[in-house]
């Protein structure tokens, strides 16, 4: 009688188990098929299995915000991307990830935005100083440019992107010395570069 007892309270709580449950045990193969599925970009198949077993999960978020921006939906990636960078408010990843649609979708202060948050937690966060310079390169704030790219050239000084980018910054600020140096270092990583050689031109 006991067993008997126990097999059927087993099996009620198996069928009040909430549905979350059924598609986090679901969620491997899905995963699974969903990476099969982006690998012949066929991106429609790969959202399909991580939508019909979606709860809202970090990993799902991010997931979809990826899947989605490969689609070209850059409005729903957003969408997947925010909650992901909601849920996970100090990880770096889903901010990255969220930057990626909001590029697309021409939402400069956004991606400022964004990028000042990935600085608070890691202060030495390459992708996003180099980019937080390049937006203030664009916008000829070349002092607030010229901060951001110091600390990659400091990170990596044999980089051709952010040398090249701090001599332009230096040279709109007068630093006429230390932008020869640069150009001059942008042409021995990149030799016979134009952009350099044009920055030489006019110093």
């Amino acid at each position: 009688m006991d067993l008997v007892k126990l097999t059927f309270a087993a099996a009620v709580l198996a069928c009040a188990a909430p549905a979350g449950a059924w598609a986090q045990a679901d969620q491997p193969a899905a995963f699974a098929t969903s990476y099969a599925a982006e690998a012949k970009a066929d991106y429609a198949e790969a959202i399909a299995p991580i939508k019909a077993i979606y709860v809202g999960t970090y990993e799902q978020n991010l997931r979809l915000g990826w899947l989605y921006f490969l689609a070209k939906n850059y409005t729903a990636a957003a969408a997947h991307y925010q909650k992901a960078v909601e849920q996970r408010p100090y990880a770096i990843e889903p901010k990255l990830g969220y930057i990626k649609p909001l590029n697309a979708l021409g939402q400069v202060e956004k991606m400022l935005s964004t990028y000042t948050d990935i600085l608070k937690i890691d202060p030495q966060n390459t992708q996003a100083n180099y980019w937080t310079g390049v937006i203030y390169l664009n916008r000829k704030a070349y002092a607030q440019a010229a901060r951001y790219f110091e600390r990659v050239v400091n990170l990596y000084p044999f980089d051709y992107d952010s040398n090249i980018s701090l001599a332009w910054a230096y040279l709109n600020l007068g630093k006429k010395p230390e932008a020869r140096a640069l150009y001059t270092k942008a042409l021995l990583i990149r030799p016979g570069d134009a952009a350099a050689s044009a920055g030489l031109k006019r110093l």
